[in-house]
């Protein structure tokens, strides 16, 4: 009983150190994630401000109490052994910290928060001012370890040493109370702020690491709360919708060059029909069909614009009046990829004359590098155009990756149900090595975000330059948003729903299309298609 007793003390007295040493780093963590604050861009508002500090107590206390939990507490019942815990809470600490270090440093050079793209990044920009400074890099953030090592454990030693003084103090508690309220309060007001689209909070989701903060869809899906606020959001967004202020792209795009990339050609054609695809098949047996829908568009320059920018047609004036060259292009440039472009048609009736694109793209023919490490050509023709079918073949022929597409469906459906799957459908043919993943709907803009995922490795992938989806990652989730011409359509499993400019709501069975009366997509689901939508628009509604 006593040897029980004394061992339920020692770890109580374990316990209590731990705690204690949590706080002293939750400290340190604190002014560290000061940084992060004094990095980001202004909330714009009082309330941005007072949830951006509340913020930053609670989540920055909390990153250390979840690792004091997970690893520290767990050893304290295992391992009761006060100078091996003491190594472990040091290792684990200075471990932690110095990844937060090194993220900090990452998130105000580049603004993005660390991942395996990132780091390639960070090692190619320190080449690229001298050769060895990646080496420079790695051997200063060692040095700054042990500094955090030894700091760490001289942190834990006066802790201990220190242990029955602190117990008497009653400020832990307190402090410890501040934390919670700040972190329960956080979440709280970032519910309401994603309900009512109050952007100087929901802007920043991203300012902190490992940050997720509590939506209003997850509280309306358990309790049914904030529905009035969510749907009065959604009508105001609804409205400012045809209203683009473009921010393209959305942050400074950041890739890496993917190692021997192939060349590619893609063929659009303006519209094929049943004849003409099945041609396409006889005469191209290397070939496979994308058995996974894929959406056209209304006319062949939105299709071209939606293939080649990777955005739906609702920015095509935008990127016009902005002249904005697509945002990979940099990039391409960069590592030394060729891009090219060609148009075939008939001599009587040039189809360049008939195509109102950004000027970018109406003068653009090919980068004009020397000596490309590889290429990605982009061929527009009218159908059984033997130029364009003779190009295709002398590409298969040297082994280059083909991907071939329709802008336009054959015949275009008129009224309520004309923008069903099946009215929009157009095809889509890949060669036979290219492993794109089947999906429940794909789009234009999804084609060229999967081509360059061959070719650059970008951080968050394509989300900085393309709302399209890259094909060859596993199935996506419903519901998939896109535009033609004014009209908004949310494409969900069941149920497919057309919103004109002025909000009205017109919604029809997916497979059968029956109209659906007085039937509107689930709040959460509106909102969230349409804040996707709007990913490249920099005009934000700041006021509930």
């Amino acid at each position: 009983m006593k040897q029980r007793k004394q061992r339920r003390d020692k770890i109580a007295r374990l316990i209590s150190w731990g705690h204690w040493f949590t706080f002293f780093n939750i400290i340190l963590v604190l002014a560290i994630g000061s940084l992060y604050i004094e990095a980001a861009e202004a909330p714009g508002s009082a309330l941005g401000v007072i949830y951006m500090l509340l913020n930053w107590l609670g989540h920055f206390a909390f990153l250390p109490f979840v690792v004091f939990i997970l690893l520290i507490f767990p050893f304290c019942l295992v391992v009761p052994y006060t100078r091996v815990l003491r190594g472990i809470a040091t290792l684990v600490a200075a471990l932690g910290i110095i990844a937060l270090v090194a993220d900090l440093l990452f998130y105000r050079q580049y603004g993005y928060h660390l991942n395996t793209y990132s780091l390639t990044q960070l090692a190619a920009d320190a080449e690229s001012v001298f050769a060895g400074a990646s080496f420079l890099i790695l051997l200063g953030m060692l040095l700054t370890f042990v500094v955090l090592l030894v700091f760490e454990l001289a942190v834990a030693n006066l802790v201990w040493k220190r242990l029955d003084r602190l117990q008497q103090k009653h400020w832990g508690a307190a402090f410890s109370a501040v934390f919670v309220l700040c972190f329960l309060a956080s979440h709280s007001i970032h519910v309401w702020a994603d309900a009512v689209l109050y952007t100087p909070i929901t802007k920043q989701d991203d300012t902190f690491p490992l940050s997720y903060p509590a939506t209003a869809k997850t509280l309306m899906s358990k309790h049914g709360l904030l529905v009035r606020e969510r749907m009065q959001a959604t009508d105001r967004l609804l409205r400012q919708t045809s209203t683009i202020e473009l921010k393209y792209p959305a942050s400074d795009m950041m890739c890496a060059r993917v190692a021997e990339p192939p060349s590619t050609l893609i063929v659009a054609f303006t519209s094929l029909n049943e004849r003409q695809q099945r041609q396409i098949d006889a005469q191209f047996p290397q070939l496979q069909r994308y058995n996974s829908p894929v959406l056209g568009q209304l006319d062949v320059a939105s299709g071209l614009f939606e293939l080649v920018y990777g955005l739906p047609d609702l920015y095509l004036t935008a990127i016009a009046s902005s002249q904005a060259e697509p945002a990979y292009f940099g990039p391409l440039r960069d590592y030394r990829i060729e891009f090219t472009t060609a148009i075939f048609s008939a001599e009587s009736s040039p189809l360049e004359n008939q195509l109102q694109l950004p000027q970018p793209l109406q003068q653009f023919k090919q980068f004009g590098l020397n000596q490309p490490s590889a290429m990605i050509a982009l061929a527009l023709s009218e159908p059984e155009q033997n130029d364009v079918l003779r190009r295709i073949r002398t590409a298969l022929d040297d082994d280059l990756q083909v991907i071939i597409t329709a802008l336009t469906p054959t015949s275009l459906i008129t009224g309520d149900t004309g923008y069903a799957i099946a009215a929009m459908q157009v095809p889509l043919w890949t060669s036979r090595g290219l492993d794109w993943q089947p999906q429940p709907l794909a789009s234009l803009t999804d084609v060229m975000p999967t081509v360059l995922g061959d070719y650059l490795q970008c951080v968050e992938q394509t989300k900085h330059y393309s709302l399209g989806y890259d094909l060859s990652d596993s199935a996506r989730r419903w519901p998939l948003v896109t535009t033609y011409g004014e009209d908004l359509v949310i494409y969900q499993e069941d149920m497919t729903s057309v919103i004109d400019r002025d909000g009205h709501i017109v919604s029809f069975d997916s497979q059968t299309l029956e109209l659906l009366p007085g039937a509107s997509p689930a709040t959460p689901v509106m909102i969230d298609s349409l804040r996707a939508l709007k990913r490249f628009n920099q005009k934000n509604e700041t006021n509930p």
